[in-house]
Parts: structure tokens; sequence; C-alpha cells
């Protein structure tokens, strides 16, 4: 496989992947691209295209090259001038992230084209002083300035005016540069200006620092993953700016050429390095199948999956069983359990504290959920506590109940299960937080027979209730095929051992019921659905009939930026399940299908 890296540049970070392609010994060139009238230009070419600039014309020269590129099977990194070629726009990036998602806070961008407009602008409250100007297409920080009063706007020429955007200023004491190769973000870092300063670039004079606050690099993590989705960008710096009074991260703007010396220098991270690794592994996809791609993808790089990675490393423990992925939990235990009895009442004290946050996650945007979740406001917050204690016995053989019934009594935690149990409304309707709480708490009463989850008893409901028989809301259906997806799950007290010999019939039942479910309405639901149902037949050793195209269909479905799933055929206005950190439920699902399942009996 051969790199070609096109530059017309030989600035420091040029130098840097030279160096490094010489020292990986990778057939590798670098070069600059003039003219195209050489028509074998295109033969010449390495599989994969590392752009960074070339002396083409902008618009007409270069998006001609990458387009017949793209059309030979040419792997380019990045691609983005080709699929969005206003991306280098500031006033584009951000309403494009605006309508794209509702998941990232954006700012309201503004463009004039004379100082009487932008007056108008400011008389009609679109701004107020101070306010930034800073140029529509620019980098660097170059060009940035501070409106602050009358007579800097007096200072404003209308040739300036047009050429630039305006946005209202954000009090920060500094910004955030993250770092997004193959979708995946490498490392944060956090820019504070030069004293005096309201500029916050590095080539502006300004330091950086190293993100380490793991809450604050997991939210910066989520904004870059999501926004590289939404312009499929392979390379990208990705800026995010934090309100300095309400503590709100916004999305700043984007870089599709971004400079990396000094991110390497505080963060120690090999940038030349990621980015050579990240084109041999695209380049992968001439020789290595989906299933081959996905898991070296996951399983090299689980160490950027942020808050993500105990979700991954639980599941591939307990499905595989090997001692790799139980050597990282064990990294991570500290985390999630503390490093003693009382750090762990800590942690059980914080959640409970911040049960609004947890409670949050069980409506995550679904209306419907509401009402039933509101009779439930200790729900979230317990599920958490209980869902630590179970993985605990699972993986490190370690009961929590002692420390737990020290913050929540017996009553209080069957108080919640016999309600749902008497309410199926609220059952279906909260669904997999539903059927998760019964299967906690059926683990943390273990040995009594009376906690122990009845599945005739959810299986007359699915009966009763007519699931999918008349819904048309796809979010509905989705919310009760997780309803009996969990209910399987949730019996192997998640893939940790087989279900009961006598009850496995009637599970396999609801397995059918899934598979007739899906099939009915296949193109409304999304991959991830279609994945825990083979996920699900696996665990009862079925061959649905459905699995060949759910395999094609994943097949169909790799990242244009990186060696993941996402989910192209059934199309989503929210780009988040598209990130890198969006797709890991996907993901994993995907390998386990592919993988044999050690559950003991």
């Amino acid at each position: 496989m051969k790199i070609s890296y096109i530059s017309k540049s030989n600035t420091w970070n040029d130098q840097q992947i030279v160096a490094e392609a010489k020292k990986q010994n990778i057939k590798f060139e670098k070069r600059d691209i003039m003219d195209l009238n050489n028509p074998s230009i295109y033969k010449s070419l390495g599989d994969v295209i590392l752009w960074r600039s070339s002396s083409l014309e902008p618009r007409s020269g270069r998006i001609t090259l990458l387009n017949n590129l793209l059309k030979r099977g040419k792997f380019v990194v990045n691609r983005s001038i080709v699929d969005y070629p206003a991306v280098i726009f500031k006033q584009f990036q951000q309403e494009y992230v605006r309508e794209s998602t509702r998941s990232i806070e954006t700012i309201s961008t503004f463009t004039f084209n004379s100082s009487v407009n932008l007056r108008k602008g400011i008389k009609s409250n679109l701004l107020k002083f101070p306010f930034i100007k800073k140029p529509n297409l620019g980098a660097k920080g170059e060009g940035i300035k501070l409106i602050a009063n009358e007579q800097d706007l007096n200072n404003l020429k209308d040739e300036e005016i047009k050429i630039s955007v305006f946005q209202n200023f954000i009090e920060n004491d500094g910004d955030y540069r993250v770092l997004v190769i193959g979708g995946r973000p490498i490392g944060a870092i956090k820019r504070i200006g030069k004293e005096g300063s309201f500029i916050n670039n590095v080539s502006m004079g300004g330091t950086a620092v190293e993100v380490v606050d793991g809450k604050l690099k997991t939210e910066l993590f989520k904004i870059a993953t999501q926004v590289v989705a939404i312009f499929n960008l392979g390379f990208c710096g990705v800026d995010v700016i934090q309100d300095e009074n309400t503590g709100e991260l916004y999305f700043l703007e984007l870089n599709t050429v971004p400079q990396w010396e000094g991110f390497q220098g505080c963060t120690e991270i090999n940038v030349a390095g990621e980015l050579l690794k990240y084109c041999q592994e695209i380049g992968g996809r001439k020789i290595k199948s989906t299933v081959e791609l996905v898991e070296d993808c996951y399983i090299e790089h689980s160490d950027k999956l942020a808050n993500r990675r105990f979700h991954f490393f639980t599941r591939m423990f307990l499905w595989t069983g090997e001692q790799k992925y139980l050597d990282s939990l064990n990294k991570l235990k500290a985390n999630y359990y503390g490093k003693s009895k009382e750090e762990l009442g800590g942690i059980i004290q914080k959640i409970l504290n911040e049960k609004d946050i947890y409670q949050k996650r069980i409506c995550n945007k679904k209306k419907f959920r509401i009402v039933s979740a509101d009779k439930y406001p200790l729900l979230g917050a317990y599920s958490e506590i209980l869902f630590r204690n179970l993985m605990s016995k699972n993986i490190f053989g370690e009961d929590l109940k002692g420390v737990i019934q020290e913050f929540i009594s017996d009553k209080e935690l069957l108080q919640i299960r016999d309600d749902l149990l008497n309410n199926e409304s609220d059952l279906i309707s909260l669904a997999t937080f539903a059927i998760n709480y019964l299967y906690f708490i059926e683990d943390y009463f273990e040995g009594d027979k009376d906690k122990v989850v009845n599945v005739g008893q959810l299986l007359k409901i699915i009966e009763k209730n007519s699931l999918f028989s008349q819904k048309k809301n796809p979010k509905i259906i989705i919310n009760d095929i997780y309803f009996m997806t969990h209910i399987i799950i949730g019996a192997t007290k998640f893939y940790k051992k087989s279900v009961k010999k006598e009850d496995e019939k009637k599970y396999l039942q609801i397995v059918k019921l899934l598979e007739k479910i899906i099939d009915k309405h296949y193109f409304r639901l999304s991959l991830d659905t279609k994945l825990e149902l083979l996920v699900c037949a696996k665990l009862f050793k079925y061959k649905s009939i459905l699995e060949p195209q759910i395999r094609q269909e994943a097949e169909m479905s790799l990242s244009p930026i990186g060696n993941f799933l996402v989910d192209t055929l059934n199309a989503k206005k929210d780009f988040a399940p598209k990130s890198w950190l969006g797709s890991e439920h996907r993901n994993v699902l995907y390998i386990m299908i592919n993988r044999d399942w050690v559950g003991k009996t």
C-alpha cells in the first residue's frame, strides 16, 4: 500500500510526517500537484491520499482532482472540500452544525455587507458590545478583533465587514482544541491567551496545557467526534469554548488543516505517527473483512473511548472471557468503585446527589417516557448504583451491598420494583431502564426466590399489550424492541451466564417474536436494534433468518472516515449516533456476534 501526501509547503508539520513515514519504513511520497494536464497523475498516486494543500486553483482544480480520485477508488484524507465545499467558512460551520444535531451548543454567527447593515444588526440586538469580528475564511487567530465600543465600530471599513463574521463575545479563560483522527479524539489541550489578549491561539502568543480532567475531556470528545461525523472529516482540529459564567460548552470552529506543534508539545502525542497509522488502517479496507476492520479499530483505539471504555471492556470481557479485557477493567476499577470503602461511599453519595442527571438519561429526549419517568424520580440514580454492583460481582467478584445499604434501604429499592410490576404501561414505556432494574434487584437480593424476575409474567405483558401491532412511530417500536431484548440480556446478568434450562423456550419465544417485528419494520429501525437481535439469538444458538440481511447491511455501513459502523441506511437528522463515541454500542454488538460467547450455566 502506498500513501501519497499532497502538500505544497515544507513546514514543521510536513517534516514530521515525512520523518515518521521514513522511520516506519512506509511506502510513502510527498508531492505537490500544480496542474491536471497529465492524465497519468491519477494512476501515479497511492491508494490513500493524505491531503493538506496543493498549488491547484482552490475551487475548480482541487475539487476536480479529489472527485476523480474518489471515483477511482482512492481514499482521500480529507475529502471534506468535495462533500462540503463551504466547510472552510466559519458561518457555514456554525449553521450546518446547528442544523445537523441537537446535541451541540453553537454560536449565533452573522454576516453584513456594510457598516450600515452592521449597525442595524446592533440596533436590533443581534449583537451587543463587546462582540467579536473574525474573517469568515481565516486561521491561526489572524484578523480577529474585539469590537468593544463605538470607536472600534467606526474603525471597521466596509471591505473588512464584507469578508467577516460577527459573534457575541463569550467570556472565557481560554478555549479548547481537540485533535481528531479517523473520527477518534486523540487528545485535548486548553489554549490560554497571553495577558491582556482575548485571542487564545498558540500561534498568536498563547500558551497550551493538556486537558486531564476526565469529565471535561469526555464532554469535549463528545462534541468533537460529532462535529467530524457531520463533515466527514478524517483529520481536523475542533475548537470549543466554555462560557466562564454558565459553564456551557460551545462549538467554536473547526480547522481542516490543523497545525499540531503546540498540541504535541504539551500532550507528547506523536500526531504524525497517529496520522500515518490511520492511513494504513484505512488502506486495509482493500484486504481485510469488515469484521476484522471494526474489531481492530475498537480494540486498537479503545483508550480513546473516554467514558465509553467501561461499557466496551465489560461487554467484551463477559462475552469472550479474555484476560486482556479484565486487565483493562482492573485499570478502570478505581474510577468506578474507588480505592476503599470510604471512597465507594463517596461515589454512591455523589450519584444520589446528581440524581437529576441520571434521571435525565431515562427520558433521553423521548417525550413519551416523561410521564412514567416522573413517577420514579430515583430510578436513574438507583439503577446506576445497582448496575455498578452487578458489574462488580460479575467482574471482580465483590458484592457492594453492605456499602449500598448505608445509603439506600432495601424497602426503598423494592418499592420501585413493586410499583413497576404493578404498572404495565410504565414498565413498557421505561423499557430498558425498567427491565434492567428488575434484574438488578434480582441480583441484589440473590437467593431470594420472591425477587426472581418471572419471564412468564413478562411474556404475558408482551402478548396482552400486543406490542408493535399498530404502532407507527419508529421511536416507540424501537423502545418496545429494547424492552424485549433486555428481558433476555438481563436474564443472563449481562452475558455472565446462561438462562435457566426450564425457561429457555420462553426466552426463545421472545427472540422469534423480535425477529418477526424487526422483519416487518426493517427499514424503519436502527442497525443497533438489528444487531441486538442477533446477539440475543446467539445466546440461544438460534440462527435468525434475518442474519444474512443484517450482516450485509453492517458491511455497507462503514463510516466514511474510519473503520467503524455508522447507521447509513436508517438516516437520522442527528449525527450523534454516527460519531466514534456514539457508535460504540453498535460496534461492540457487531464484534460480539462475530465472537464465541463463553457464558456459564
